[in-house]
């Protein structure tokens, strides 16, 4: 079982940048991982859910207008706000799950363009990938 505290600073967090595809994923949209050890993400590739892929977009939402509140607050501020829709779309709760999630965010940067968009992606708890949808899969 997972420790929801240590879950949250964990969590796999993208942080995303105003030119590219990030801001076009829509809910129940699956993509392949950027890589290791990126820190700001444009592009993704995207395929079909059928197809064996490592993310899957779970939850969109806008966090807050207002100054840049700093990367650590919007880190926690995405975070929280995954963790508080994964149920929903899952269908059971994280903390019993097999799926773990993170999150493409704001940058500081992007912030100054406007953007206030957070998408939540599932992907495999245990490193592997995900074939079909994990809506309602209570994985």
């Amino acid at each position: 079982m997972k420790q929801l505290a240590i879950a949250i600073v964990g969590v796999v967090l993208f942080a995303a940048c105003t030119e590219g595809n990030v801001f076009s994923l829509e809910v129940g949209d699956c993509f392949q991982d950027p890589g290791a050890g990126v820190d700001e993400v444009a592009d993704v590739k995207t395929i079909d859910c059928d197809e064996p892929h490592d993310l899957e977009v779970y939850a969109s939402f806008d966090l807050d207008d207002g100054d840049f509140p700093g990367a650590s607050a919007v880190d926690e501020l995405a975070g929280t706000g995954c963790l508080l829709r994964f149920a929903d779309y899952v269908g059971r709760d994280y903390a019993t799950s097999s799926l773990d999630f993170g999150a493409l965010f704001p940058t500081s940067e992007s912030w100054g363009s406007g953007d206030r968009d957070v998408k939540c992606a599932l992907f495999d708890f245990g490193g592997g990938t995900l074939t079909g949808s994990m809506k309602g899969s209570g994985a």
